[in-house]
């Protein structure tokens, strides 16, 4: 069987991840790849190289370190030391030393002082051992408040009853008994009730309800406020007083928003709306203080991820709150310890390995490879052709990119190899940058053009969103989620510095943990010492070299990378940057090292070595996870191309903010959605963000064809008219229905339950449907009429059923429009059929609504299929007023989901059907259900294709007519379209019907299940 020929267009830690899944012994061998790569080496952000000249001394990008909760980076090296024949270190745990506290620096009247902050040493392991529940930690946090008010801090409190006692009934007692009488008797008794709902809480929030996190919350905002009015006044004169509060207001307020905005308990539902608030607004609206909001603490985690768009350093900053909430959950549960330093370059440590590991597997390496263009087919559903620059050319047809250290490590150099490459001693001699994007050095061969089926049959595109304008602007041309992404989505450019000095911390006047953050006097904020690593470079002993450091920051930037035309940019760039180290190194360094720096720089013989870079390179620019740019973010299979995959930590990757977690994590999804392995992604519900396609990668082209009428991507439905009316029907036919449309053929892999005995009805008039990638096909109107089962997916847990989503399933649609027929089955999986519907303002009919349906009314073989009548609304010019509150779209889905769950509580009341489940709907997204099927050819009592699948609808403009308007429905009955008897609809009734005016956009689906 040939191998299916898969293309990764850029060697950054996420491309090659993805070659590592793809190559795995699971897939035996059934992929042939080929990795592209800008320049002479591999890695990305990640890249480092040696210096020959400078005593082998390894050049960075910037600051990087593992975390204790990076377990599935941690899996990937360690699987990658046990493979590699010869990694870095004999065992992995040499490659890194794990550092317990930091130190955070604040200014206090005028001076920068350290704030050191000390993180426990957890057990376990990370990529071997489970990790822990939030839960857990979170109760360890409360407990560690608890010692504070008990022990150092215990002077401004009131002591506990029973020492004894579990460290949460004490600080209950304690808050208890503080509070008084300064809080009325129901506050009492919630409290009372609180404590006894921590002593059964299970530490997995899967068995948590909506209720419990909210009773959870209001103990925590009670026990805030306490602690505020014990201490509060004295924060100001007090830095060890302020900086407790701080960090418990941080924590406190952080778990009261994530359990109040439902993030501990459905974080996919209610991530979206928490992300439309900066984490520091965020924080405030939960009652943090502003000076926790704006502390040191906060300023770090900022400055951590670059979060300053355009590298305004000096700005307040933009980071989504659920994003850094989820983030610092995930960080809570670290174990060892909470970083975890590189005892060699960041390249030689991980990427050298990778590199090894492939090579050995037989992956081929494309090296001086610059991506030029990516052009997509002119219908838009794949990707015909790449072209690629060729840099140089090499002059033995094949490069090897490594060198060996003194020691016999293998290195990455800092420059190409150049005689290796033909003219190498001109290219040299010039001084070009070949990973530049504004280099001057011509190509030295004519472009080369990857042709779809020749050359591969897969693509992975692994270059970061900086570079997209140019190489993808066909595809932001032709899809408008390309074109929402690159909106929404922001880069920053970084520089950094490194410093070898003669002496060590210590003796320069540092006495606190060297892994330094917060200092914003400078946009260089953040810095480690990290002269573990000099016992991996050749410094001669004369120079007396003891120490290394690095510092980061952001550097102002524009929002996009300029033009390759705009060749003085770089220098420019670095121009700025050396002002700002110039600043640093003679005057605000002696914050830190006062014993040798000091105003005008350090003492003579101090500095032995400096090197300066920046990060402004498309491919090198930092993501930013800016206020709601989350939700616009591309999945690895949402392309929107047939052919074409994309990894990178700027994709939906369960975390969405830049680290070596979220790069290595997108690899592994993009590998899985091509295929299906691996099936398991540690801390990630993997199938969120990446559906196995059957057969992935070798999925026929559509052949499209003169006279067809179905189309990929968006449908815009514009000028939308409906009649919607909420009918009784019955449960127990709603469930069979159910069952057996999704639960039978899927084999209970999906468990769905109509979530009351109420359905709704529509009639909708379409004024304006489009292709939104297709707009050569114009427009069309089209008239439907719809039935909606409200249904919830479930689980079985512990012998119950658990609801885990909400979609709207529809049994019976009815169309007359014959392209959103073919497209509604073909595409989604609608159960369209063809009818005719009169809508109020018809020529000859003012008011009413009728709908005639291509049908049999009578089973027999005499009787003839034709339109037969199906519905009758005829208004009866009765009226009632619709509340204010519920005229919104969001205020009438709350009160039609409590109208809905407040009668399924009869029939499951096991489901919890907390409002966190309408986290869709709440967004404007109307997640439907259905069964995609087609006969099979053969035998047509099988399916040759059969999946379960879920496409949302969008809704823009909603606006209502505030008025429920009274008609006498019939619902005729019709042998082969039984819907009143088949969902328990009384086929004559009085109903009341809201009229409303919208704008939808229904986008491409995804995959629950495949036959």
């Amino acid at each position: 069987m040939a191998k299916t020929k898969v293309a990764i267009l850029g060697g950054g830690l996420s491309g090659l991840v993805t070659a590592l899944g793809l190559t795995a012994p699971e897939q035996n061998d059934q992929y042939d790849i080929t990795i592209y790569q800008l320049g002479w080496r591999l890695g990305g952000k990640c890249a480092t190289g040696r210096n020959p000249d400078f005593h082998q001394r390894i050049q960075e990008h910037g600051l990087h370190v593992f975390m204790g909760q990076y377990d599935n980076a941690f899996a990937m090296v360690q699987a990658l030391y046990a493979e590699a024949a010869r990694p870095p270190f004999p065992d992995w745990r040499k490659a890194y030393t794990q550092v317990p506290a930091m130190s955070l620096m604040e200014e206090v009247d005028g001076t920068w002082i350290p704030w050191v902050i000390e993180a426990p040493v957890f057990p376990g392991t990370p990529g071997i051992d489970p990790p822990p529940s939030i839960f857990k930690r979170m109760f360890q946090f409360l407990g560690w408040i608890m010692k504070q008010l008990e022990g150092p801090h215990a002077e401004h409190f009131a002591g506990p009853a029973d020492g004894a006692a579990p460290w949460w009934r004490r600080a209950l007692h304690w808050l208890l008994a503080l509070i008084g009488r300064g809080v009325e008797h129901a506050a009492i008794a919630l409290l009372r009730d609180a404590m006894a709902l921590v002593d059964r809480l299970d530490p997995d929030p899967v068995t948590h309800t909506k209720a419990q996190h909210n009773a959870l919350a209001d103990l925590l905002h009670e026990l805030r406020v306490v602690i505020n009015r014990t201490i509060g006044h004295l924060v100001a004169g007090n830095t060890e007083l302020r900086r407790l509060w701080i960090v418990i207001d941080l924590g406190v307020s952080s778990l009261i928003g994530g359990l109040r905005d439902g993030l501990l308990l459905d974080p996919a539902a209610n991530i979206d709306a928490v992300n439309r608030r900066d984490y520091k607004q965020w924080l405030m609206a939960h009652g943090a203080d502003a000076m926790t909001a704006n502390s040191a603490l906060v300023r770090a985690l900022y400055d951590l991820i670059f979060a300053y768009p355009e590298g305004d350093w000096q700005g307040s900053g933009d980071c989504e709150a659920g994003t850094m909430f989820l983030s610092l959950m995930n960080t809570a549960t670290y174990q060892g310890s909470i970083i975890w330093k590189f005892n060699t370059a960041t390249g030689d440590l991980v990427i050298e390995p990778l590199y090894q590991v492939l090579k050995a597997r037989g992956v081929k390496f494309e090296w001086f490879s610059r991506i030029d263009e990516l052009t997509p087919s002119p219908a838009g559903d794949a990707i015909t052709s790449v072209t690629i620059g060729r840099q140089v050319e090499l002059a033995n047809g094949a490069y090897d990119p490594l060198y060996p250290l003194a020691s016999g490590q293998l290195v990455w150099p800092d420059r190409p190899l150049y005689d290796q490459i033909k003219g190498g001693a001109a290219l040299k001699a010039s001084g070009a940058d070949l990973e530049s994007k504004w280099t001057t050095w011509p190509d030295a061969l004519p472009p080369r053009v990857l042709q779809a089926g020749a050359d591969y049959d897969l693509l992975v595109l692994a270059i970061p969103p900086g570079a997209h304008r140019d190489i993808c602007a066909g595809l932001i041309a032709q899809k408008s989620a390309w074109q929402g992404y690159i909106a929404a989505v922001q880069t920053v450019a970084t520089q950094s510095l490194q410093t070898w000095t003669t002496v060590d911390e210590k003796d320069m006047g540092w006495d606190h943990p060297a892994m330094v953050g917060g200092f914003d006097a400078s946009n260089l904020n953040s810095w480690a010492d990290i002269s573990e690593v000099l016992a991996t470079e050749e410094w001669p002993h004369a120079m007396g070299v003891k120490g290394e450091q690095i510092f980061c920051g952001p550097l102002p930037c524009p929002p996009y990378p300029p033009p390759k035309s705009d060749t003085a940019y770089p220098q420019q760039a670095q121009a700025m940057a050396d002002q700002s180290i110039h600043e640093f190194i003679d005057g605000k360094a002696a914050d830190f090292w006062p014993a040798r720096f000091g105003k005008g720089g350090p003492k003579a013989g101090t500095l032995a070595a400096t090197y300066s870079r920046v990060n402004i390179d498309p491919g090198e620019r930092y993501t930013l996870s800016v206020t709601g740019s989350s939700q616009a973010r591309l999945r690895t299979d949402g392309s929107g191309y047939v052919n074409l995959y994309l990894t990178g930590d700027w994709i939906q990757n369960g975390q969405n903010l830049g680290s070596f977690e979220a790069t290595t994590v997108s690899g592994m999804l993009a590998s899985r959605a091509i295929s299906g392995f691996p099936n398991t992604i540690i801390r990630l519900d993997a199938a969120r963000f990446s559906i196995v396609r059957k057969a992935a990668g070798t999925l026929p082209r559509y052949v499209d064809y003169a006279g067809q009428v179905t189309f990929p991507g968006e449908i815009e439905l514009g000028q939308t008219r409906m009649w919607a009316f909420l009918l009784k029907g019955d449960q127990a036919k709603m469930a069979a229905w159910c069952e057996a449309m999704f639960d039978t053929p899927s084999h209970s892999a999906v468990q769905v339950l109509p979530l009351s005995s109420y359905l709704m009805m529509s009639v909708v008039d379409i004024g304006v449907g489009r292709f939104a990638d297709a707009p050569q096909m114009g427009w069309s109107r089209e008239r439907e009429l719809t039935f909606w089962i409200p249904v919830v997916r479930v689980a079985d847990q512990d012998g119950m059923k658990v609801a885990s989503k909400f979609y709207m399933a529809m049994p019976y649609l009815v169309l007359d429009n014959p392209v959103a027929i073919a497209s509604g089955r073909e595409i989604f999986g609608y159960m369209k059929q063809a009818g005719r519907i009169a809508c109020p303002g018809d020529p000859g009919n003012p008011s009413n609504l009728a709908v005639d349906l291509f049908a049999t009314k009578t089973f027999g073989p005499d009787s003839e299929e034709q339109y037969q009548r199906l519905l009758d609304l005829t208004p009866t010019g009765g009226s009632h007023p619709l509340d204010e509150a519920v005229r919104g779209f969001e205020g009438g889905a709350k009160a039609l989901w409590s109208r809905l769950t407040g009668d399924a509580q009869t029939w499951y009341p096991s489901l919890k059907l907390g409002e966190d489940l309408l986290g869709d709907v709440l967004g404007r997204r109307i997640p439907q259900l259905f069964l995609k099927q087609f006969r099979d050819v053969a035998d047509g009592t099988r399916a040759c294709y059969q999946a379960i699948t879920e496409a949302p609808g969008h809704v823009a403009r909603f606006d209502s007519i505030p008025q429920l308007a009274e008609y006498d429905m019939v619902l005729h009955a019709l042998d082969s379209s039984p819907i009143a008897a088949q969902l328990g609809i009384a086929p004559q009734q009085r109903v009341r019907g809201a009229e409303f005016v919208y704008d939808m956009t229904i986008a491409p689906g995804t995959v629950l299940w495949q036959a």
